[in-house]
């Protein structure tokens, strides 16, 4: 494409902030959540978790399947589906009945963030396709500000059933220009075999290149942010952390214009590496300056995958590598840092930290030059 699709660009963005108040939703209503359905707060929790164990289990597949029905018609029916869950939602069911619509408010989410980086890769010139790979890295961080700002304005108008209602109206209501905006390609042949699937993935070091190294970014973004305020003694971290990420992000994607991703990654990854050993030796400011630099990974891991994969389907493949290792990588973070929190104190966090990001780079390093250098078709050959 020679010229970017900017509308086409920010309305799949805005479908990303949305998608990620799927998690802000429930993670930032904890208290509202226990009181609507008369439980503690041990019982709610894992309403967070059903949507990311989705993207866990199911993350490669959904890729697969992505590639053959094609991004376009995987990312619509997502949106859909995603609004309809929402809203049921908003009538607050039975507890029982909620978290069914928690799982199926999963795979539509899953719909939408495997085939959304296709999408927008698709919609940007080369010049501009790393920047606008970044700008999606950023969906996240910048969901998760916004909604901790609005949330509570929502909260005191209407309560949980606005809160839903007013996410699943949004869903549905951009599905109505993006369904005439949002290109079909012809559809190929829809794996279902879930080895044939993974073979397919995690076989080709282009397609699984960009998830090696976003999953040691996911294991330590979200465990830090939940551990260091409280182990570091700094309850202020928690709200600074997440802003610092998310200013970085977008300069990830645009340092890509210069720099192979897997150079900027790496950059992110020692740097991050250099701030942990930085809080170890008690220097100012050195947990915000590795944060800062953590900020280039993920702009990285995106930009990677129209980098190393030219065809739309190995995109959506990529894709599902990415949401499937970065789900591993959320889900497992968090306990293990609680941990050594617990049994080894604030040291042991950052010296774990700090292993997260030689390993990170070493991955990184090594897929991203390997990946570069052969051919598209070129597969890992396991015996």
């Amino acid at each position: 494409m020679t010229r970017t699709n900017w509308p086409l660009v920010v309305l799949i963005f805005v479908v990303g902030l949305l998608a990620a108040a799927q998690f802000g939703k429930i993670a930032l209503t904890l208290p509202e959540m226990a009181e609507a359905f008369g439980r503690p707060l041990t019982q709610i929790a894992p309403l967070v978790s059903l949507v990311g164990v989705m993207g866990l289990v199911l993350g490669a597949m959904a890729g697969g399947l992505a590639a053959g029905f094609g991004p376009g018609r995987t990312f619509l029916a997502g949106l859909v589906l995603s609004g309809v869950a929402s809203l049921v939602q908003a009538t607050m069911p039975g507890f029982w009945f909620f978290a069914a619509m928690r799982v199926i408010e999963g795979l539509a989410h899953l719909a939408l963030v495997v085939a959304g980086p296709p999408l927008m890769a698709a919609a940007a010139s080369d010049r501009d396709r790393p920047l606008v790979m970044g700008l999606w890295a950023a969906f996240f961080g910048a969901s998760l500000a916004i909604s901790a700002q609005i949330f509570p304005v929502i909260l005191a108008a209407g309560g949980l059933p606005l809160l839903f209602g007013l996410n699943g109206a949004a869903l549905l209501v951009l599905a109505v220009p993006l369904w005439g905006m949002v290109p079909r390609i012809p559809r190929s042949p829809v794996p279902l075999n879930p080895w044939a699937t993974h073979r397919a993935i995690y076989s080709r070091l282009r397609t699984v290149a960009p998830g090696l190294g976003f999953f040691p970014y996911t294991f330590l973004f979200i465990a830090l942010i939940a551990v260091l305020p409280d182990a570091l003694g700094r309850p202020g971290l928690a709200t600074t952390l997440p802003l610092i990420t998310l200013a970085t992000t977008l300069a990830g994607g645009a340092l890509c214009h210069r720099f192979a991703p897997h150079t900027v990654a790496a950059m992110g990854f020692a740097g991050t590496a250099f701030g942990m050993l930085g809080a170890l030796a008690s220097v100012p400011f050195a947990v915000e300056l590795g944060f800062a630099a953590m900020g280039l990974i993920p702009g990285a891991s995106f930009a990677a995958i129209p980098a190393l994969n030219s065809d739309a389907g190995d995109r959506t493949r990529a894709t599902g590598a990415i949401a499937q290792l970065g789900n591993f990588g959320t889900v497992t973070g968090t306990p293990v840092f609680a941990a050594l929190w617990v049994f080894g104190g604030p040291s042991m966090v950052l010296w774990m930290a700090f292993a997260a990001c030689l390993l990170g780079l070493g991955l990184g390093l090594w897929s991203g030059i390997r990946a570069s250098g052969t051919p598209p078709e070129d597969v890992i050959h396991v015996r």
